[in-house]
């Protein structure tokens, strides 16, 4: 356990020292936490500001300092923690023990929102994913979700990496980087919300670079390198925050002409920061353009998922409701370090008004040919988007950050506290949306299929 302001009060209230730190700073906040779960998983310094404090500067620093003089060697692993270690060993003990099953399965098409299957038959582990081509191969790589139920705590079991010749039919490979089982405070342990794997392979140090975020209270970077795309990786940094800002999703781009690597990433929820990278690409060199500034959720934009097509720059994002998807936006700019101008929804005939039920992670090319597929995932396969949900969303989320822009009613509050399942999702059963990007005016566009081929 790592004690700061960025800790969960759920997990501060598992020891009594922090407790007694927290109630000399905010007497009486914690009993309200205590009565309310959501507010159970909130940071302190989420807490704090939430509460309107007019000193909350203040206090977030010295509460900051108290807590930070609780990481002694006996405070390492808490309780709760040594609890969860010995169940995630046993986890992965089972998985150890079950019998690999022979190749079975293979498919002639990809088929949007349906569950795709590995060529042994299981689903395909690797969400909020990308692919890297090498060698003759695609590699999809993403979060592994087969033990995320809602329930348990996990959040994502390592990063998983499958092969393909065809796109279509997938090899599972097993770990690109594995879970940490015996170190709560890794960021790889099972219940640190990783997310969003990219890799770029640096030509400068011919190793390859992959950078992951981490959601929630940490709201940062994660960089770990190899010198072969499919590991073994070592961690550069655990929790990075580029620029000092807190960071949401992300992309990684590279410049073939000039080799220079940029980082495009949601800059604490108020707008869309390109920093160009070091040239190790292990860490944000300067900041160079800011697009969709001063925006506030479900408005500001995030999930880029950037791309070149005859000389024009694109990125793709989506608004901010969580697992709830939304109408995505599409973007263009000139050159890799100049702001991007919005140029509209991607998703033609789009009846959903939610990206067709999905949230864009990544965007690439088809070896060796000029078409580009947009990976998604459908994070609630189960809960359905329409036009409606999809309103109500917006004005909820909007009414409390811009109270003067939208407005909702308590019931539509209620309706929506009730569907935001990004704590609670059964993302083990979370589905996939592949589609090929088309063009109509410069533009690109994504069309619903039901099925289609490469």
């Amino acid at each position: 356990m790592i004690y700061n302001v960025h800790m969960k009060i759920a997990d501060l209230l598992e020891n009594e020292q922090a407790v007694q730190v927290f109630d000399h700073f905010l007497p009486g906040m914690r009993q309200m936490a205590e009565k309310n779960s959501q507010a159970a998983q909130l940071s302190v310094e989420q807490l704090v500001r939430y509460s309107r404090n007019p000193k909350a500067d203040d206090v977030i620093a010295a509460l900051d300092e108290a807590l930070s003089a609780l990481n002694t060697p006996e405070n390492a692993i808490s309780p709760g923690e040594r609890k969860l270690i010995e169940r995630f060993k046993a986890i992965a003990a089972q998985d150890a023990a079950k019998e690999k099953r022979t190749a079975s399965h293979r498919q002639d098409a990809i088929f949007p929102g349906q569950p795709w299957l590995d060529t042994s038959g299981e689903r395909i582990q690797a969400h909020g994913g990308a692919v890297y081509y090498e060698d003759g191969l695609y590699y999809w790589y993403g979060e592994n979700k087969e033990h995320t139920d809602g329930k348990n705590g996990i959040w994502t079991w390592g990063i998983r990496v499958y092969a393909s010749a065809d796109l279509m039919n997938w090899e599972d490979r097993g770990f690109l980087i594995p879970p940490e089982l015996n170190d709560p405070n890794s960021p790889l342990f099972p219940t640190r919300h990783v997310d969003r794997p990219h890799i770029l392979r640096c030509e400068k140090t011919g190793r390859y670079v992959c950078w992951i975020k981490l959601s929630g209270p940490e709201a940062s970077f994660t960089i770990w390198q190899a010198d072969k795309l499919l590991g073994p990786y070592e961690m550069v940094e655990s929790l990075y925050h580029p620029g000092g800002h807190r960071a949401g999703d992300f992309d990684l781009i590279v410049d073939p002409a000039t080799g220079k690597g940029y980082l495009y990433f949601d800059a604490d929820h108020a707008s869309m920061l390109c920093m160009e990278l070091s040239e190790d690409y292990l860490h944000a060199a300067r900041e160079v353009a800011r697009s969709y500034a001063n925006l506030t959720p479900p408005f500001t934009r995030e999930a880029p998922a950037l791309f070149e097509y005859n000389g024009k720059k694109y990125m793709l994002t989506s608004g901010m409701t969580g697992y709830v998807p939304n109408k995505s936006d599409s973007a263009v700019s000139d050159t890799w370090g100049g702001v991007f101008k919005s140029i509209g929804n991607p998703h033609v005939n789009d009846r959903s008004c939610a990206s067709f039920n999905s949230q864009i992670s990544k965007i690439f090319r088809v070896e060796g040919t000029d078409r580009f597929i947009a990976m998604a995932d459908r994070w609630l396969p189960g809960t359905p988007v329409d036009a409606r949900l999809a309103d109500v969303f917006t004005r909820v989320i909007a009414s409390s950050c811009d109270p003067g822009r939208c407005q909702a009613t308590e019931a539509e509050r209620r309706e929506v506290y009730a569907a935001n399942q990004l704590e609670s999702a059964n993302t083990s059963i979370a589905d996939y949306v592949w589609l090929p990007i088309g063009w109509e005016d410069e533009k690109p566009v994504l069309r619903w299929q039901d099925s289609w081929k490469i």
